[in-house]
């Protein structure tokens, strides 16, 4: 069969349903034979832009847990993939991206996007080398199945990774062996979990054991291991306290007793400060302790004292995570790398092997010598109370249109969409002030997954990822963005995608007329000096009105809370749809994002705690969305 069939039959064998990519002269093969044997199991979908299309299949692989897919033809098309693959490289996300070149025969000849590396050009293998654990340029077909099948274990094999296959368009036509089976056998005999030795496994659970007061945090490898409720049975088991990184909000129940809350620039205070002061081991459960999990822990973050950043800084390793230096630390991870990199001691207990798997057979061990840990006591998740930003960040920018007397607050707009969030499927965060707040507030409910591209932190790829989170969750389900106009007008052009595919999702986009995050900063660190920050208003509602027709696409647009609150009723009359809601925002606030907050931030407790505690609350029936002052303090006083 020719190249571009087996590549095809490749897929189908894997089970890979999307394709997503933008087609061009040298991969309109690869569309052809999905059209033609794609036999509606696989299907292309086709994105605005190559970026987008990589933002797709970065979402699909964290929220389905398998293989995404895209491709894209040589050239810019080529290029414009590069911000997804490294967010996937950097997120440990498993990817596969097909890429389409000029015919051999002119390279270094003056083909047409020729990027052989052979004289001026770039060189797309070295390149896609540097942002992917695995690379490789398809020549020589009878090849073929070797070098696709050494793509596809790359990327799902230990810690999961993009993997990238270079195809002259020459060679998509050549005639390959038959042995669609055989490869699949392979594949599966070469991805196997990586298993944790005994001895390893009892050191870990003593050290539990003997703790007095440990904490699991869990962090986005989570995402990566296909039995992440075994971390759930065992935590439930061993009844100990659980924290989340920002990436990983959704990977453990936010109701649930013992769940701590977020830890990270833009977590909760109470759980930073039960882990400085209260706690004696943290078990890691797929965490690397990144600067956006550790920041807290940081000397000039601890006790929410941020100061102007240094024009330059020696800092020894060991004060990188002064705050945490003596705890002890079980880490389980399919790579420790990053974290050893981390730390400046070393880890006490470090299993390197499949999340999951591992968490599984701890519980067996466990369920021959059970144990508690000593009880959590009360804790009060608190959270930080939303404040206005200074006077002098209000950047010259065109206000909305016509006065209103409430204006619509970002932190009163969180609040009332908790109450809209989506029963299944996924919640997804953009960049900036609007996912910090988001992140913060809003807790995940029970079976929903959380996503956020930490790894290149990209604005739009919540808005882009959010075709593929929806296209990879189970049928009923249905996805909501939180993103800024800053990611609107980066690649809001993708909601289209959307609309085209009738997929039910919800796009919720922050209008301020800036880059809020950049604003807080150049506030708060250039003495209010802004520069390409701002600029005039774009009405983004009437923008998106032109991507479908009103049988096809909700859009509503809020200037006020109550504005707010009939559109929401509207739009939950048919929620199974693509809808935009613009929020339209003239009074800032300053996220919730620790190096830009106020020293000595003020707190209260959040809104599930006071659930949790309502038999100790002062006044459990309120109606109002704020805690009573009387409510918060003897909530604080319990901790």
């Amino acid at each position: 069969m020719e190249l571009a069939d087996a590549l095809v039959e490749g897929l189908l064998a894997l089970d890979v349903r999307h394709v997503f990519g933008v087609s061009g002269a040298n991969i309109e093969h690869l569309h052809d034979a999905i059209h033609r044997l794609g036999r509606g199991r696989l299907t292309s979908v086709l994105a605005k832009r190559e970026d987008g299309a990589a933002c797709m299949a970065d979402y699909f692989g964290r929220v389905s847990r398998r293989l995404g897919v895209c491709c894209a033809t040589s050239g810019g098309g080529m290029m414009n993939l590069v911000a997804g693959v490294a967010e996937a490289y950097q997120s440990s996300v498993p990817l596969l991206a097909i890429v389409g070149q000029p015919p051999k025969r002119l390279e270094g000849r003056g083909a047409f996007q020729d990027s052989s590396g052979i004289g001026r050009t770039v060189d797309a293998v070295r390149m896609f080398s540097a942002l992917t654990k695995f690379t490789r340029r398809v020549d020589d077909p009878m090849r073929f199945w070797e070098n696709f099948e050494d793509a596809v274990v790359a990327a799902l094999e230990g810690r999961p990774g993009p993997s990238a296959l270079l195809f002259p368009r020459s060679i998509f036509v050549a005639q390959v062996p038959d042995r669609v089976a055989e490869f699949v056998a392979s594949v599966n005999a070469r991805v196997h979990p990586r298993e944790a030795r005994l001895d390893e496994l009892r050191d870990a659970l003593e050290l539990v054991r003997q703790a007095q007061a440990p904490v699991m945090l869990v962090g986005q490898g989570a995402q990566r291991t296909r039995n992440r409720q075994a971390l759930f049975e065992f935590a439930r088991a061993i009844d100990i306290p659980v924290a989340t990184t920002m990436g990983a909000r959704g990977e453990f129940p936010n109701d649930h007793p013992n769940y701590l809350g977020v830890v990270g620039m833009a977590g909760h205070p109470s759980v930073h400060d039960f882990i400085r002061d209260r706690c004696d081991l943290l078990l890691l459960a797929g965490c690397s302790l990144d600067v956006m999990t550790r920041g807290p822990f940081l000397p000039e973050n601890e006790g929410n004292r941020p100061q102007s950043p240094p024009r330059s800084t020696l800092r020894s390793p060991r004060d990188e995570l002064s705050s945490l230096v003596g705890k002890q630390m079980v880490a389980i991870s399919a790579d420790l790398g990053e974290l050893r990199r981390s730390l400046s001691e070393p880890l006490t207990c470090a299993i390197e092997a499949d999340l999951g798997a591992t968490f599984e057979r701890l519980h067996q061990l466990l369920n021959m010598a059970p144990f508690k840990v000593p009880s959590l006591g009360c804790y009060v998740q608190e959270s930080f109370v939303s404040v206005p930003a200074p006077s002098p960040a209000s950047v010259p920018a065109p206000p909305a249109s016509g006065v209103r007397e409430n204006p619509l607050l970002q932190s009163l707009a969180l609040e009332s969409l908790s109450q809209y969030l989506p029963e299944k499927g996924a919640i997804l965060y953009d960049a900036g002030n609007c996912a910090a707040a988001a992140l913060h507030m809003l807790s995940v409910p029970p079976g929903v997954t959380s996503v956020i591209a930490l790894g290149m932190g990209a604005m739009g790829y919540g808005i882009a990822g959010a075709v593929g989170a929806q296209l990879g969750s189970p049928p009923g389900s249905r996805t909501m963005v939180f993103a800024g106009d800053g990611a609107f007008l980066t690649l809001g052009q993708e909601i289209h995608t959307a609309v085209d595919l009738a997929l039910p999702i919800l796009f919720v986009i922050f209008n301020n007329a800036m880059h809020g995050m950049c604003v807080t900063r150049q506030n708060r660190y250039f003495e209010s000096r802004y520069e390409a920050v701002s600029y005039s208003r774009v009405d983004i509602a009437e923008v998106s009105r032109g991507f479908g027709s009103e049988e096809r696409l909700w859009v509503g647009k809020a200037h006020t809370l109550d504005e707010l609150e009939a559109l929401m009723n509207d739009f939950m009359r048919n929620p199974m749809r693509t809808g935009v809601l613009e929020l339209v925002l003239t009074v800032e606030e300053i996220p919730p994002f620790i190096p830009c907050m106020p020293a000595n931030s003020e707190t209260r407790p959040t809104r599930e705690s006071f659930e949790r505690l309502k038999p100790v609350a002062a006044d459990a029936s309120s109606e109002s969305p704020a805690i009573p002052d009387e409510t918060a303090a003897e909530l604080s006083r319990c901790g």
